[in-house]
């Protein structure tokens, strides 16, 4: 037999003889053999237990039995307790002995393989979470993945039983129906049910099945890969009940904003006032000096112009407890000077005007530039400031409405400011100045249904006190603003601050 193995296509082949049943063992302990050709009567060991032994030692080795004439029962049991192959003695030839080894290691190769593949299928099943049955066309089980121990119990229990079983009542139905739907397309679809356990709980299943046909038999199997979904579910109604909880509170939180807006335009409302009771105390006080003083001179001899006096005594009094009135409604107490982003104050005085500015077809657009130095001042003042002049270019918006562009640049000074033709000694060269545009674009009038020309909005003449309050307080702070237009919805306005020395 060696020489036939070695004058062979193979010059590979490597042959060890031994010579009893304990020598041959040994050597399979110590190497590895891809065939072995084994004699059932040995010194040592006689019959199928020598195959017995052999085959505990070396369970995956090819073996051929070599056998006498009146052993073919023997070698017939052999092969059925997993011999490859079995070879007569008298009958040997080179031909018959390469053909035999040539199919024992073939044989041997595709049950190599179809272990691993085993393997590899047992690997899976055993740590994959998702649950994997595979049922037969009247949805009985054949097999179930080891996943389905938590849910049902052992796997092996389950084979044979009816895989409608578990299913919830009120789902069972739907869920034979896409089964046999399943089977008859061999293309399955996604679907949820139901699943009570023996302890009564629910669970709830997502499924799949795909249909895989048997080639010996022709009848169709379908492979079932299934997920327990109760933990997903219950974690999307907990956040569908966030979602509600989130809406009512942005529900809450728009009342709150409403609410505070309209405390917002209190505040402006108080810090308009104390610039007009600022703006008009100087001068009242001037009028009621004059009165005092024509009173004691001009009218002491004349009854009726010391009447007129006194009614103008009168009327200044009552001006100037309207304006000590203003003034403790303003509340205007000492301003917090501190250095501030002008796009901060900007953008708090737009949210304060959203509201507002629903009333009118008008558009903001700002263009702010960062970084922006910032400027020495009160937030809470200027923010209110903010928050008029927006209204004032909204309020002077022709009926058509338009854009109002809101723009924020800093500028290095290396000439005096000059503005509208006005030189601003205040800003000298090499200062940082911050400017503030405010400028409407009133969008262009309809075309009238007649050919008369259209009628131009009336000039809005309410605001010019307020402008110059305005501007007063902004000179409180160092700055100056420009108004430049004509006053029919364009009035454009322009601030400019000095930057704080710490910032530029």
């Amino acid at each position: 037999m060696a020489e036939v193995l070695s004058n062979g296509d193979d010059n590979n082949t490597t042959v060890a003889h031994a010579f009893t049943l304990a020598e041959a063992l040994e050597q399979l302990r110590q190497q590895t053999f891809d065939l072995v050709l084994l004699d059932l009567v040995l010194p040592d060991s006689n019959g199928l237990q020598t195959f017995a032994d052999l085959r505990a030692v070396a369970p995956h080795v090819a073996v051929i039995v070599i056998t006498g004439l009146d052993d073919e029962d023997l070698a017939v049991s052999a092969m059925r307790q997993g011999a490859a192959d079995y070879l007569m003695k008298g009958r040997l030839d080179s031909r018959t002995f390469r053909r035999a080894i040539s199919y024992a290691l073939e044989r041997s190769r595709f049950q190599a393989a179809l272990r691993r593949n085993e393997e590899f299928f047992r690997l899976i099943s055993e740590n994959v979470s998702d649950l994997i049955a595979v049922l037969d066309e009247d949805g009985k089980r054949l097999y179930n993945s080891p996943s389905y121990k938590k849910l049902l119990g052992d796997p092996l229990q389950l084979v044979g039983s009816d895989s409608f079983e578990e299913i919830h009542p009120a789902d069972r139905e739907r869920i034979m129906e896409v089964f046999q739907h399943t089977l008859q397309r061999g293309v399955g679809v996604r679907t949820e049910y139901r699943m009570i356990l023996r302890d009564g709980s629910v669970r709830f299943i997502e499924s799949q099945g795909n249909v895989m046909r048997d080639g010996i038999s022709g009848s169709p199997k379908l492979v079932v890969v299934s997920r327990d979904i109760t933990d997903r579910k219950a974690s999307t109604e907990l956040l569908r009940e966030a979602l509600s909880d989130l809406k009512k509170s942005h529900e809450e939180l728009k009342a709150t904003q409403l609410k505070l807006v309209q405390s917002e335009k209190v505040e402006a409302v108080s810090t308009f006032a104390a610039g007009v009771a600022h703006e008009v105390k100087n001068p009242l006080q001037t009028i009621i000096l004059g009165v005092d003083f024509l009173a004691g001179r001009v009218a002491a001899d004349n009854p009726t112009l010391k009447m007129v006096l006194s009614d103008m005594a009168n009327a200044v009094q009552r001006a100037d407890s309207i304006i000590h009135a203003l003034m403790e409604f303003s509340g205007d107490g000492r301003k917090q000077l501190r250095a501030e982003n002008l796009n901060n104050l900007i953008q708090d005085a737009i949210v304060s005007t959203q509201t507002d500015l629903l009333n009118y077809p008008i558009s903001l657009q700002t263009e702010l530039a960062d970084p922006l130095p910032l400027i020495e001042l009160d937030a809470r003042t200027m923010k209110h400031v903010f928050i008029n002049l927006l209204l004032h270019s909204a309020r002077q918006m022709p009926s058509e409405g338009g854009k109002i562009r809101i723009r924020t640049f800093p500028r290095k000074l290396n000439e005096p400011l000059v503005l509208n033709g006005k030189a601003l000694h205040y800003f000298k060269p090499e200062d940082t100045v911050v400017f503030v545009e405010i400028r409407p674009r009133p969008n262009p009038p309809l075309e009238p249904a007649d050919s008369s020309p259209p009628a131009k909005p009336p000039i809005k003449k309410e605001n010019a006190l307020g402008i110059t309050v305005l501007k007063k307080i902004v000179e409180l702070f160092g700055g100056v603003v420009d108004v430049s237009g004509t006053g029919d919805g364009e009035d454009a306005y322009t601030i400019v601050f000095k930057a704080a020395k710490a910032n530029v």
